[in-house]
């Protein structure tokens, strides 16, 4: 039975140079992440880069929705009575929360990088291991 668990330290130079070239092309930049939130923030462009789709197509629709919707509203409605005066209060509110959540969401952008460049790095590990004991005979 060989050792399940693999270090960077137990790696051989092959083994660190693949683990290094496997990281250059999959690790997710930091600066990337935060240049996405900072342009697209609204629309959840730094959730779709960290691979967190449904969150991030859930930022989608609670900006596009409610923003078309309240433009919708603005242009084709001539005499706001008490329904439409309600639907366009929920569609700022929905509006007004989607910013508040990119804005909250800022504080967990960091970790969130660090998490998925430490699972990339884990899966890569993993690999190595596999071709290790491939290598090996029983």
């Amino acid at each position: 039975m060989y050792n399940l668990n693999i270090s960077k330290m137990d790696l051989t130079l092959e083994e660190l140079a693949v683990l290094e070239s496997e990281m250059l092309k999959k690790k997710k930049s930091k600066e990337a992440a935060w240049g996405l939130w900072a342009v697209l923030h609204f629309i959840g462009g730094h959730r779709f880069y960290t691979e967190n789709y449904k969150y991030a197509t859930a930022m989608l629709l609670t900006t596009i929705i409610p923003f078309f919707a309240i433009i919708t509203l603005f242009y084709t409605v001539e005499y706001f009575n008490l329904f439409t005066e309600i639907l366009m209060y929920i569609f700022i509110i929905l509006l007004i929360g989607s910013v508040i959540w990119t804005w909250i969401d800022a504080f967990y952008l960091n970790k969130r990088i660090d998490t998925l460049n430490e699972n990339t790095e884990n899966l890569i590990l993993d690999a190595i291991r596999e071709r290790r004991n491939l290598r090996k005979p029983e």
